[in-house]
């Protein structure tokens, strides 16, 4: 009997206290709305089925300490993603932890996903429409720095494949692509919008003529200078996984008819079916003549 009131003594201060934050989803839960979010089972228990017992554990210590100490080894996403749920403020006042690296990290990418965001709608969105609006279907999109200058030569400009290039020029967008987690959590983010064949990196951008080569034999070798600098690129195509090649499978194919004559050519062995259809057709033609 006093187990019993003792644990009714300890829930009902957790509840007091849980009740204290009803900004937060457990303090909703627990408040005046209770019933209408909150789903009891048979037992009187409430199940949380996307975090785990022990992460719980430790996040029920913003409700009881105004602080969740996390454990050296314990994973910082999960605690990111518990708060998240919870909708428990992520920083420094709210989260302490041993391993001082990995909340920095998790820091720097909840950080870098709210600054790519505000990058992809000030500075890459309109980009992505204007060759949208040419019919394009893809966008390649290098990020370069403001200070940079870019001089082609009309006639002999650098050869940069069948990639038609955008520029965008922005420093802070440029120095945030330079980090390989900020690309990463970049890709992600375009990933949550839709884009496929996504394509982050650094790679070299000609900018001004370095030098020009006269050949022995004629003409003109123009070499540029290049940069290292971020690139984006990704696709919108709608029809990208549809097949474009016409199937030969179907095609029925006609044996032909083995000759003693020895002026004839042999039939090659192993021909597909646009070979053999070609073959049948000389075949007859040849017969027609006799």
């Amino acid at each position: 009997q006093w187990y019993q009131r003792r644990v009714r003594k300890q829930w009902y201060q957790r509840r007091v206290r849980v009740m204290a934050h009803p900004k937060t989803m457990l303090g909703g839960m627990f408040g005046e709305n209770m019933s209408r979010f909150t789903h009891v089972n048979e037992s009187g228990e409430i199940k949380f089925e996307s975090v785990s017992p022990e992460v719980f554990k430790v996040v029920l210590g913003y409700y009881t300490d105004n602080v969740i100490n996390v454990p050296y080894n314990m994973s910082m996403s999960e605690i990111k993603e518990a708060c998240d749920f919870f909708l428990i403020p992520f920083n420094t006042t709210t989260v302490t932890s041993k391993n001082l690296a990995s909340f920095m990290n998790e820091l720097s990418n909840d950080g870098a996903r709210r600054k790519f965001k505000a990058f992809l709608r000030e500075n890459i969105v309109s980009v992505m429409a204007e060759c949208a609006m040419k019919g394009e279907r893809e966008c390649h999109i290098v990020c370069l720095k403001e200070e940079d200058v870019v001089e082609w030569d009309p006639e002999y400009p650098p050869q940069i494949g069948d990639d038609q290039l955008s520029v965008v020029r922005n420093n802070e967008l440029t120095k945030f692509l330079k980090y390989i987690e900020n690309r990463e959590v970049a890709k992600a983010v375009l990933g949550d919008k839709g884009l496929i064949k996504i394509r982050l990196g650094i790679e070299g951008f000609p900018t001004m003529k370095e030098k020009v080569k006269v050949k022995p034999r004629g003409g003109i070798q123009v070499s540029y200078y290049y940069v290292q600098r971020p690139f984006i690129a990704m696709s919108w195509e709608k029809e990208e996984l549809r097949s474009r090649h016409v199937d030969f499978m179907n095609v029925p194919t006609c044996q032909v008819p083995q000759t003693s004559s020895t002026d004839e050519q042999p039939v090659p062995q192993n021909l597909n079916a646009v070979d053999e259809i070609e073959l049948v057709e000389q075949v007859r033609e040849g017969s027609g003549q006799q």
